[in-house]
């Protein structure tokens, strides 16, 4: 028999006082946080995928134009600090607006930028303006959905944003060919403003349910340990996907020479195969919960297998030098660590009790520092060093550590 889930939110039971047409929690799901992740998934890999031509455009350094790429991680972590509050305190709905309209702002404003410095406070920008986005949507999925729901439709906003990077790498390219880097980084602002339309729409047309405050939230049994050990653990699984979210489109090319096409859908490859492996994950996990095993077991042991197997398999791709045995290699490690993603952040749900916000908020900043400082200094090692073997013990480490503190993750307490 599976153990009941407490819900310190219940899902769309509640009265939201919402308008008829935003009352169903798909529809949300559909209109709302899928469109605003897709979109942001290619915003966001925009700069990681054009990084190439942009370094060739400017003459930067390998190091030059990492720092322009990890200027958005580093503000988009600062930044996840306050996001839980920002949520709270206008409503997720709102601050999911208000985001949507700043990123796409900053986004128009990366058109202009002709210098390197300029780049680095666009890239910034829009990391302040994405912040508050994926707490938003994680408050919005606990309010409307039940949790024998939430591993699947946690997979399926994962998935949006996998999607949005596979379609986004061959469609920058496309753009960035065909009319300019510049063009292209306006149209994605443009379409961005559009879709503020319908977040503003959803913001003005539904009322945020009431959270129940519980000031001991984080001082009950096992309570901070879970928001270390999960945030430390996604910390590690995103230092290692970090090389596909930053460094991928630059080793393919600077290593084995690639044009920027095949490079291009390369990237969109393994993408699409973390894509595919966030959906299996998120409803798996969910399947092994209704036949009854226990949250833990039903979701730290796939984050264990994805982040192992994810760093195991990256780890002896970067010692390949065939691109045709490299690219297998790398893949197989892409489908290891969507499933760790889905672990991690079906973790956060199930266990965050009601500081969901802030373990998700701690989660999302450790996260995005890993994606700005371990590329960066993964990068500078190759740079100084001339190959990519301290890279490559970066990643054993951090896979190893990862696993460590997956492990030590533990459950709700039970009365």
């Amino acid at each position: 028999m599976a153990m009941q889930i407490s819900d310190a939110l219940s899902p769309a039971r509640q009265d939201l006082k919402a308008g008829r047409h935003w009352s169903n929690p798909w529809l949300i799901l559909g209109l709302v946080l899928l469109p605003a992740i897709f979109l942001m998934a290619i915003d966001k890999q925009a700069m990681v995928v054009m990084a190439p031509l942009i370094q060739n455009s400017l003459g930067c350094s390998l190091g030059q134009i990492t720092n322009i790429i990890s200027a958005y991680s580093f503000t988009y972590a600062l930044c996840q600090l306050p996001a839980g509050w920002v949520c709270r305190r206008l409503g997720a709905a709102r601050t999911y607006a208000l985001a949507c309209l700043f990123w796409s702002l900053a986004l128009l404003s990366t058109a202009f930028a002709s210098t390197i410095a300029e780049l680095i406070l666009c890239r910034a920008l829009l990391g302040i303006g994405q912040a508050p986005d994926w707490t938003a949507a994680l408050i919005t999925l606990k309010q409307r959905f039940r949790p024998i729901h939430r591993s699947s439709v946690i997979a399926i906003l994962l998935a949006a944003l996998s999607l949005g990077a596979v379609i986004g790498a061959p469609l920058s390219v496309f753009l960035m060919t065909s009319l300019s880097w510049r063009l292209c980084f306006a149209i994605y602002g443009t379409v961005g403003i559009l879709l503020f339309g319908i977040l503003l729409s959803y913001s003005r047309s539904v009322a945020e349910p009431s959270a129940p405050q519980n000031g001991t939230a984080l001082t009950e049994p096992f309570a901070l340990s879970r928001l270390y050990t999960i945030g430390s653990a996604y910390f590690c699984l995103m230092g290692v996907e970090g090389f596909f979210l930053a460094l991928f489109p630059l080793y393919l090319r600077n290593t084995f020479h690639l044009n920027m096409s095949h490079v291009g859908w390369y990237v969109s490859a393994s993408y699409f195969v973390i894509l595919l492996s966030k959906l299996f994950g998120g409803f798996a996990s969910d399947m092994l919960l209704r036949v009854g095993l226990s949250q833990w077991h039903a979701r730290v042991p796939l984050g264990i297998a994805g982040l192992g197997g994810g760093t195991a398999f990256l780890a002896v791709a970067l010692l390949t030098s065939s691109s045709a045995a490299m690219l297998p290699l790398a893949l197989i490690a892409a489908a290891f660590l969507g499933l760790g993603q889905v672990s991690i952040w079906s973790c956060v749900q199930e266990f965050g009790g009601a500081s969901t916000a802030r373990v998700s908020s701690w989660t999302q900043f450790l996260g995005n520092l890993s994606i700005a400082v371990v590329p960066l200094a993964m990068s500078w090692s190759v740079t100084f060093l001339g190959n990519w073997w301290l890279a490559d013990g970066i990643l054993v480490f951090l896979g190893v550590a990862g696993i460590v503190a997956l492990a030590c993750v533990r459950g709700p307490v039970r009365a």
